[in-house]
């Protein structure tokens, strides 16, 4: 019963996190026009070290590989905006969060194994040699997502057109890593028919039947 609770209480934290992390860009824009940046930066980061606080070490040194260049990049846009209450860099907060991902899946190819290589070895346990390259080539594609993420959000916060900039950092964008990792996902299992026990697996499964390997 307690795990139980526990479970629920995880699942609620997270999905407010994600709404939160969506919503940012929304919030901001209606931020700026009645607040100073500075009082922004403040608040958000008193709400990032907030909610390190109620992270469990176990889950913080799960994911530290990819969150902890996100946190710094994040946490370095607002403390530059802290310093020096300049609406500009608060905007530049995707630009930072996209390079600190493009760095930590880059360098990954200098490690044993690619982030990407990582996550899936997490879900499924092992993977075939076939496996391992196509993972490969997936953080690099990753790459260059969040190369061309930072390079248009830049320019938009170089701009300086706010709702230009929540249009896309808040909409577009997303909508294109969704549609990026749906179609990703959808081709992974139309050419290995690897089945781990996911929601999607009946319909893939019925689509792509793993005795039908193209």
């Amino acid at each position: 019963m307690l795990r139980r609770s526990l479970n629920r209480e995880n699942s609620l934290t997270g999905l407010l996190q994600a709404l939160l992390t969506l919503a940012y860009p929304v919030l901001f824009y209606f931020a700026l026009r009645v607040a100073s940046p500075r009082l922004i930066a403040l608040a958000v980061l008193a709400l990032f070290a907030l909610r390190l606080a109620f992270v469990a070490p176990r889950r913080l040194a799960a994911y530290a590989r990819i969150g902890v260049p996100v946190g710094l990049g994040f946490v370095a846009a607002n403390l530059v905006s802290l310093f020096w209450n300049e609406e500009f860099v608060l905007l530049l907060t995707p630009v930072f969060v996209n390079a600190a991902l493009l760095t930590a899946f880059a360098l990954s190819f200098f490690q044993r194994q690619t982030v990407i290589e990582m996550l899936a070895l997490e879900q499924a346990g092992t993977l075939s040699p076939a496996e391992h390259v196509y993972c490969r080539r997936v953080t690099a594609l990753w790459c260059a997502f969040f190369l061309a993420n930072a390079a248009i959000s830049a320019k938009l916060a170089l701009d300086g057109d706010l709702a230009r900039w929540t249009l896309y950092v808040g909409l577009i964008a997303y909508v294109a890593m969704g549609l990026l990792f749906a179609a990703e996902f959808v081709y992974r299992h139309w050419r290995f028919r690897r089945y781990i026990g996911l929601p999607t697996d009946p319909l893939l499964r019925h689509l792509f039947p793993p005795d039908a390997k193209p």
